[in-house]
């Protein structure tokens, strides 16, 4: 990269990242009997990366379903406001203006979602009360079958055909009505087409990949790419599915996921997803690890792409890739800005 080149990335950079989609609330909740974890292990990487907003993922291990999943998700909601008044970098962040506030005051914005509905069980009440404590954004289901729906599976068929339950219509229609972005990762074909048709406001999927480079359930398709522009949402682009192959799982790869969506909808509905998850999978035991494996597949992490650390990897590979300036500011925070702005 030349001079010109390098300082050119910098200003890029210096305006922040968005990425929607980080487990930290279940890293926090199993590090409970500590203190500063943020501070200590992720301040650093977040400033390295320069991130201005992380989308951070309130998840339920399979182990905790069903009896303590409301317990567990309160648990991890309470250990990040912990943590982050802990540490005076980070704001947990309800609208776009308190996020443009934060971003204003040199803080990392936090904006907490939800990666399926297990906490709720069956009661659309606690929507409302997990909203009061800061969720923004809900995804219906993981790679699982819940009360709402049907995750699709990490393989090339397999997943169920049924679409939503009543009860996920309804949660879809008090999302919609409270204001909390709907995220279409991981849910199954039959349920992206019936969530289209009951919303009105921009969907998003915060994590995933195109099928044309990976070509497993769990990514989309081009019809779904092309529903998703029609309706002006976002997709974020995930670092660890680009590709089965390991020697693919590269920078490159992952910008060719970007290329293709921009190619089919526009660099208006892209962005990054990036699901680092690389801090959590080597402190699990290795039978842990091959359960992971077994049940969903093998994650494939980009060497220079592995933490937030990396960012500034991908903002030079863009430039080095031809794109504009503008479409990279669209691509690492202006696009989901948009959708905070319109949905929150």
């Amino acid at each position: 990269m030349t001079k010109s080149m390098a300082e050119r990335a910098n200003r890029l950079h210096a305006g922040g990242i968005i990425d929607l989609h980080f487990d930290l609330p279940m890293d926090l909740y199993e590090k409970r009997d500590r203190k500063n974890v943020l501070e200590t292990e992720f301040l650093r990487e977040f400033e390295e990366g320069n991130v201005g907003v992380a989308g951070v993922a309130i998840y339920i291990e399979d182990r905790y379903l069903p009896e303590t999943g409301l317990r567990v998700a309160l648990d991890q909601i309470a250990r990040l406001y912990a943590e982050t008044e802990q540490c005076g970098r980070f704001a947990i962040c309800k609208s776009y203006r308190e996020i443009q506030k934060a971003r204003g005051a040199d803080k990392i914005a936090l904006l907490i979602t939800m990666e399926g509905i297990e906490p709720l069980g069956t009661d659309l009440d606690l929507l409302r009360a997990f909203y009061e404590l800061g969720v923004r954004s809900i995804g219906l289901t993981h790679a699982r079958s819940n009360a709402a729906g049907h995750g699709g599976v990490f393989g090339a068929s397999g997943s169920s055909s049924e679409g939503l339950t009543s009860f996920g219509q309804d949660v879809v229609r008090e999302c919609e009505r409270l204001g909390v972005i709907i995220d279409l990762a991981h849910i199954n074909r039959a349920g992206f087409d019936e969530i289209f048709s009951i919303t009105t406001k921009p969907p998003i999927v915060s994590h995933t990949n195109v099928r044309r480079y990976y070509d497993i359930e769990r990514n989309i398709s081009d019809e779904q790419i092309e529903m998703i522009g029609e309706r002006g949402g976002v997709i974020g682009i995930n670092s660890v599915l680009v590709s089965p192959r390991e020697e693919e799982s590269t920078m490159d790869r992952y910008i060719d996921h970007i290329q293709h969506v921009a190619d089919l909808i526009g660099i208006d509905c892209v962005g990054i997803g990036f699901d680092f998850f690389e801090f959590i999978y080597r402190q699990w035991p290795e039978p842990r690890q091959q359960e992971l494996a077994a049940k969903f597949t093998t994650p494939r992490f980009i060497p220079d792409l592995r933490n937030h650390s990396h960012a500034r990897n991908l903002t030079r590979r863009l430039i080095e890739r031809g794109f504009t300036d503008e479409q990279i500011e669209k691509i690492l925070r202006g696009n989901w800005l948009r959708i905070f702005q319109q949905v929150l």
